[in-house]
Parts: structure tokens; C-alpha cells; sequence
């Protein structure tokens, strides 16, 4: 390995390394998020005609909620996750619910390595915010080596549309909302999330899509913060 690559395995922001924060993730996630209704709607905006004839790539899995409702709709699903307690929740969670199609890998969006034909999906939710742009940009030509010509790259996370000039208030209406909703110690995991990973402007993330071989079909925000991205492979990347 090059000495110069970007460590994956150092947790930027929220250690998700650490079997606490594991064990707590979807406790705290749940206070905001409805993961069945996310998945539902997930589907409804990919407006998919065959989901059981097709692979998916579930990168940044976490504790298996999106891979777990994905293993009955799709034929097989490969969930990657470079924290080690994560991705054992996940398997745990998945053997509950006898989720026999989903292979589980430790990996991240660096160094993974897709050995099995390419996918029909790729996607990501609430994680590709751990890397760097330069590191984004990459992981994205990586991820378009993982599919089909054509197929689909699903993502979903805080991608900044706001003007910059008025980060200020944007920001802390947006953290004021979540203390309401979730109280203050989520709260203080999204001020870490702001102060110390690596979410970026949609201007900016729109053209490292393009220049990663994709087109935007859609994307939508309802609060300028959470964003979702459907995109489909429109040419081949080579990466030296």
C-alpha cells in the first residue's frame, strides 16, 4: 500500500469502530429515521422492474438496515462496512431474519474490491460523508468499475445545497431541529458530524458525478441538508 492512500480504518468524526456507538446506532437513528419507510421509499424512487433478477452493492452497510430489507427484494446483495462491531450487528440482524442472500465484507469505499460480476446497484446511505472530497471523487470511479454499463449508483446523505454565505444560521436552525426531535446528546453527534467529517456543496458533489461516468437522473432535499441521488452509469472509468 502506497503510504500516501487515505487510511479508511481511522474513523473520522463518530469513532462507529467502537461497540458503543454500534449498539447505540439504531437506538438513536430510529428517533428520527423510520428505516422500513426509508427502504419503501428508497424503491419507490429507484422505480425498479425487476429487483429479484438483480445484485446490489450496499457500501457504508452499518448496522444492516438498508441490506436487511433489500435481502427480500433483491437477488443477492454484497454489504461492506469498514467497522468490524457494524458489520457484526449487521449479521446478527440478518440471521434474525434468516437473510440468507447478503454476504457480508469488512471493507470501505477505498478498499473494497468487487470480485463478482458487476452489479445492477450500487448505493450508499449515510456514509459516504466519511471521506475527503479527493477520496470521494475516487471512491466514485471505483464504484462505477462495480456496475453494469447502465446500471444504477443510489446516494443518500448531507450534501449541502444552501448558499455558502449563510451557513451560520442554516446550520444551527438545522441542529435545532434535530435537538427538538432527538435531544441534545444527537445533537452533539451532528455538530461532530459538521465540525469534523466531510460533507460538501451539491455543486461540488454534482461534478464529481459526472466526472465519474455518471448522469443525475434526479435528486431531491426537503431541508437543504439530507439529499438523495439516483444516477446511472453512462460511460467507463479507468483508474492508473
Amino acid at each position: 500500500m502506497e503510504n500516501w492512500l487515505y487510511n479508511e480504518f481511522n474513523h473520522c468524526g463518530v469513532d462507529y469502530s467502537d461497540i458503543n456507538q454500534a449498539e447505540n446506532y439504531d437506538n438513536q437513528h430510529t428517533k428520527f429515521r423510520d428505516y422500513e419507510k426509508e427502504f419503501a421509499d428508497m424503491l419507490d424512487y429507484l422505480s425498479l422492474d425487476n429487483p429479484e433478477d438483480m445484485t446490489l452493492i450496499d457500501l457504508g452497510c452499518g448496522t444492516g438496515a438498508t441490506a436487511i430489507y433489500a435481502s427480500k427484494y433483491f437477488k443477492k446483495i454484497f454489504a461492506v462496512d469498514i467497522s468490524t462491531v457494524m458489520i457484526n450487528q449487521a449479521k446478527k440482524k440478518a440471521s434474525q431474519e434468516n437473510a440468507s442472500n447478503i454476504e457480508f465484507i469488512n471493507a470501505g469505499f477505498l478498499s473494497y474490491e468487487h470480485k463478482s460480476n458487476p452489479a445492477d446497484i450500487v448505493l450508499t446511505k449515510a456514509a459516504f460523508h466519511h471521506l475527503p472530497d479527493f477520496w470521494k471523487q475516487i471512491a466514485l470511479l471505483k464504484m462505477n468499475q462495480m456496475l453494469n454499463m447502465g446500471g444504477i449508483l443510489y446516494i443518500f446523505d448531507v450534501v449541502f445545497h444552501f448558499q455558502p454565505e449563510n451557513y451560520i444560521t442554516t446550520i444551527n436552525n438545522w441542529l435545532s431541529a434535530f435537538e427538538q426531535k432527538v435531544g441534545p446528546t444527537f445533537k452533539a453527534d451532528v455538530e461532530t458530524h459538521i465540525r469534523d467529517e466531510y460533507s460538501t456543496f451539491n455543486w461540488i458533489f454534482e461534478g464529481m458525478l459526472a466526472r465519474s461516468g455518471f448522469s443525475i437522473e434526479k435528486n431531491r432535499t426537503a431541508d437543504e441538508f439530507v439529499s438523495e441521488y439516483l444516477c446511472k452509469k453512462i460511460k467507463e472509468t479507468t483508474i492508473s
